[in-house]
């Protein structure tokens, strides 16, 4: 399969030398390069003349972008069309990344890579000063982004690559755009309203100057634009770039404001933006008061960075938020949060796909991870909104979303990388509610109990979740975490009969959690009451995940902290079998911990040794 790659030059030797020598280095797949040369007068078509093993097309005046392009399809043989700027640096899989993406899917009509310098979504933050850190750069975005693509509804024309098929049946560039701006914009509508779907290769980076051309010519450029747009107008019947909007296959797209507050979060703030920016349409960052460089990293991603005064209330902040959206829908994220690739994928597909109906998206959250990057706490929690809903956020502490209508349970996963120790924030927040009269909710109580307990002020705590217990209509949910909640509060205070009896309580409003069948099976393991010990561990593998959707997941608990439970329980028992053969689902799970690495060893050794004094056991 061969890509003729389209070059229009009208002066600005250096730079296409320099894309030239980047096609060269970086393009193993199959091509011819066109060049068409729109009267240079500083030496490049000179130098085009010198190349053997480009098509070389002359013309005596600057026809333009669009008319040279439309030349140099005329001298391609190639299954695709790239149409490149000279102002451009390509680097390495460049248009494998975007061949790929192209053939995907026979839908797909065009294809364009991100880049430093681009209207539009196109456009990523860039950071590398020189053609060294250029490479380095693009290597490793490729490698976090390899094989993932974007829908959108316009792809800018500094790079476009586009099936032959495709421009045979929705035609060439318009001419009547001139020396350029708008002509991609028209194809672009063009191609959607024919029902071609237009991707960008996340994977591909080119780096583009930008306006090279115009500025060497001394044009207008915003007074271009604007006599464009009206031509387009002329045509199309309305503005091009709303209309655009408007359209994707038929089916208008949904837009999403990323609404985050924020203070000093220097050390994740950018890592969480760049994680998401490809999925979301606007950002907006509401900072608290942060004294560090919070404000500065925002601003490379948004200029929508507005502040708010900080007054001891979360839900406050995070209502003025989503009061400066302006999207169809709103997505919510914590600073130390992140998407990886997949996920953002995942969202990118859904927006696609978003059924009209839906009000609001609940994602999964892994609150952490283990070695391996894998969720092993696990809750579900409300993300994405319908702005024009006006959901409100309730509550100074431990806000919560309060949303109704329909609810879609996506599978969608937001990752927790904390990067901050705890501290005693929240607590002094409710201190301060108590100081000042102010009565606490139901709500409240069982998170000023949490903070207590996340505090190590158990007495403190327990005397909370007491008084929670007493309120009406708590769910079987809460209930259970706050059984097993008091049990730990209890554990920390030695008094172990009130733990196991804090533990048993849960029963009362659902089957067993592996948790706190854990805690009790620990209980008896330290009593040297084995079977018992064996019994409730067994339980913990054996119970299915929480079959309510809002309930946390516990994963270590079900997983491999009871098999290797089980294989100190049948280890002191005698029964080294049994411990070698738990002791290996355990590490199945978590193959580089050294304890059950350790572990391992000495039951091998015992096995070793029940064989040496009984080779029947061999």
């Amino acid at each position: 399969m061969k890509t003729s790659i389209i070059i229009v030059t009208h002066n600005g030797l250096d730079l296409t030398k320099r894309c030239l020598e980047s096609i060269r280095a970086h393009t193993p797949e199959e091509h011819e390069i066109i060049l068409v040369d729109n009267a240079s007068t500083d030496g490049t078509t000179a130098y085009i003349r010198t190349l053997p093993d480009v098509t070389a097309v002359f013309h005596s005046d600057n026809l333009g972008f669009a008319k040279g392009c439309n030349a140099g399809i005329g001298h391609s043989t190639g299954d695709n069309i790239l149409f490149l700027n000279n102002d451009t640096v390509v680097t390495e899989n460049w248009l494998g990344n975007m061949l790929r993406t192209l053939y995907s899917d026979e839908g797909i009509g065009m294809v364009g890579p991100v880049s430093n310098f681009c209207s539009g979504p196109q456009q990523v933050p860039a950071a590398y000063t020189d053609l060294d850190g250029l490479e380095r750069f693009a290597r490793e975005r490729a490698k976090h982004h390899a094989g993932l693509s974007r829908r959108l509804n316009r792809l800018v024309g500094f790079c476009l690559l586009v099936k032959r098929s495709v421009l045979d049946d929705i035609g060439p560039f318009d001419e009547r755009y001139g020396i350029g701006t708008c002509e991609d914009d028209d194809l672009c509508l063009r191609a959607v309203r024919q029902g071609y779907a237009l991707l960008v290769a996340l994977d591909s980076f080119v780096h583009h100057v930008g306006h090279a051309a115009f500025r060497e010519a001394g044009i207008d450029m915003m007074g271009l634009i604007r006599e464009n747009k009206r031509k387009a107008a002329e045509k199309w019947g309305g503005d091009i770039h709303e209309l655009l909007l408007a359209e994707e296959n038929g089916r208008k797209s949904i837009t999403i404001s990323l609404c985050m507050i924020v203070k000093n979060e220097e050390r994740t703030l950018a890592r969480c933006l760049e994680s998401v920016r490809e999925a979301v349409d606007e950002i907006v960052i509401v900072d608290t008061g942060s004294t560090d460089r919070t404000k500065e990293i925002a601003s490379r991603f948004t200029h929508r960075v507005v502040d708010f005064e900080w007054i001891d209330d979360f839900a406050a902040a995070r209502n003025f938020a989503f009061d400066q959206a302006a999207m169809d829908y709103i997505l919510w994220l914590d600073a130390d949060d992140v998407l990886l690739p997949q996920e953002c994928a995942k969202l990118i597909g859904l927006k696609r796909s978003f059924d009209p109906t839906v009000d609001a998206v609940s994602m999964a959250y892994s609150c952490a991870v283990d070695e391996a990057g894998r969720g092993i706490l696990n809750v579900r929690r409300i993300r994405l909104v319908r702005r024009s809903k006006n959901y409100r956020w309730h509550g100074a502490v431990h806000e919560d979303l309060t949303v109704c209508g329909t609810v879609l349970d996506s599978d969608i996963v937001i990752t927790h990388r904390q990067e901050h120790g705890r501290t005693d924030r929240n607590l002094r927040i409710f201190e301060k509610l108590a100081e000042r009269g102010a009565p606490l909710t139901k709500r409240d109580l069982f998170h000023y109990a949490r903070e207590l307990h996340t505090n190590r002020r158990y007495d403190q705590a327990v005397r909370a979740y007491l008084q929670f217990l007493d309120c009406e209509g708590i769910s079987p949910e809460d209930r259970i975490f706050v059984c097993g909640t008091l049990a730990d509060c209890y554990h920390h205070l030695g008094d172990c009969d009130r733990e196991l009896d804090w533990a048993f309580r849960s029963f009362r409003y659902g089957m067993p959690r592996p948790p706190i069948c854990c805690r009790i099976g620990y209980h008896f393991l330290n009593k040297d009451e084995l079977q018992q010990a064996i019994f409730w561990y067994k339980l913990a593998v054996e119970a299915p995940p929480p079959a309510n959707r809002w309930a946390i997941d516990n994963v270590p608990s079900r997983t491999w902290l009871p098999h290797m439970q089980l294989a100190h329980c049948y280890f002191r028992a005698g029964d080294y079998d049994q411990a070698y053969r738990h002791n290996q689902l355990a590490l199945d799970f978590r193959p580089n911990d050294e304890h059950i690495r350790g572990h391992m060893k000495l039951c091998r050794e015992r096995l070793g040794a029940q064989t040496a004094v009984d080779p029947t056991l061999a």
